[in-house]
């Protein structure tokens, strides 16, 4: 199995326990009172110069939150998470949550390299010619939508589309903090990566996946970034392109014309029941479709102002129609990823502990589900 490999020099572990430690933001003082060992021991170890123990090294992995792999392997520069850690500092992010979410990227790389899967597509790259105006940003997100042969369409799984067709590795987390929505990076060794709150609801998730696509591909010169809730009408150039890129993407311009051609005549006629309804057709918020029809001018501002003010997707007709209906509860993990998880442990290139550690599973619940599987097919 490849689980086992030949003990990583003391150097490789130390410099690992060292960003571990310095990412979290744990001083040697705070370790050793933790843990129970001399700041000094610790500064030897983490400087090579003594060899850590197998139960020194579950203590630090259990103090820091981190799989014991992560300290057994060559360290590697990643700018892109050094930029979403800078980021974490200066806003309401957890740095825990940066950390997992890097953890999980690089797994996926290990996961593509263990199983030998054919390489996985890239998004394209329109950052060179650093478009802010809004409408490149609704002919980008045609000429994407035309590439990715989404015709008039609307999006039934994001995920899986930019997975699939575009390698975008997106991995959903729960952030405490509700203003928190979504980040990307782009990493040379790990991709491009998208990281979703999972605490926000389904129809704003879709959004921020869009949102963070525009980013990924118009703005990739940035290599990361963190996006905390903007609102659809900002200031900030990039996120008024990323937010258009996003509506349009959605929301394409022909089809929102259509579907309103066939449920109304004017736009006096344009009433709450009709946005759920489009909403509903497209995936997405009642927000979200009232910014895009106010940007297409087939809805006023005013006539807009009113129904938000009349706490629409909370009323007993949003519920009646199934707007409040979540249509998924996505998984922390991509479809692909989980795939090449258990391709690896089927063929027996992984362990059956380190499969419930890719997938972040109790191991015990995962056996028993493993378990009961096997004999549901012996039935």
């Amino acid at each position: 199995m490849t689980d086992s490999m030949s003990a990583p020099s003391p150097a490789v572990v130390g410099d690992a326990l060292r960003r571990a430690r310095t990412t979290i933001s744990l001083t040697l003082k705070q370790v050793s009172e933790k843990i129970g060992l001399a700041a000094s021991t610790i500064s030897d170890i983490e400087a090579g110069k003594r060899r850590v123990t197998g139960v020194e090294l579950y203590k630090f992995a259990k103090l820091y939150q981190r799989p014991i792999t992560f300290f057994l392997e060559e360290g590697e520069t990643s700018p892109s998470f050094t930029i979403l850690l800078r980021a974490a500092s200066t806003t309401s992010l957890s740095k825990r949550t940066i950390v997992d979410f890097h953890e999980l990227c690089r797994d996926y790389r290990t996961l593509l390299e263990l199983t030998k899967a054919p390489e996985m597509p890239n998004p394209p790259d329109y950052s060179a010619s650093k478009p802010t105006a809004l409408d490149f940003a609704e002919e980008l997100a045609e000429t994407e939508r035309t590439s990715l042969g989404l015709n008039g369409q609307p999006i039934k799984d994001i995920c899986d589309l930019l997975e699939t067709k575009r390698g975008v590795k997106i991995f959903h987390l729960p952030e405490d903090t509700d203003v928190f929505s979504g980040a990307f990076a782009c990493d040379q060794k790990l991709g491009a990566c998208f990281l979703i709150n999972l605490q926000q609801p389904q129809r704003r998730r879709v959004f921020t996946i869009a949102h963070e696509y525009a980013h990924c591909i118009a703005h990739r010169d940035q290599l990361a970034h963190v996006d905390i809730l903007p609102a659809f009408e900002t200031k900030n150039p990039r996120e008024r392109f990323a937010n258009a890129f996003a509506a349009a993407f959605l929301m394409p311009r022909r089809t929102v014309n259509e579907m309103l051609s066939q449920l109304v005549t004017t736009q006096s006629l344009l009433t709450a029941e009709v946005l759920l309804r489009l909403a509903i057709y497209f995936g997405v918020s009642f927000e979200a479709i009232g910014w895009r029809l106010v940007s297409l001018r087939r809805l006023s501002s005013a006539k807009w102002n009113d129904l938000l003010n009349q706490q629409v997707p909370s009323s007993p007709t949003a519920r009646l129609l199934g707007y409040n209906v979540e249509n998924y509860s996505p998984d922390i993990l991509p479809r692909h990823y989980k795939y090449l998880a258990y391709q690896a442990y089927r063929t027996k290139l992984t362990s059956f502990e380190k499969l419930a550690e890719l997938l972040r599973r109790n191991y015990y619940e995962l056996r028993e589900e493993f378990s009961q599987e096997s004999q549901d097919g012996d039935a």
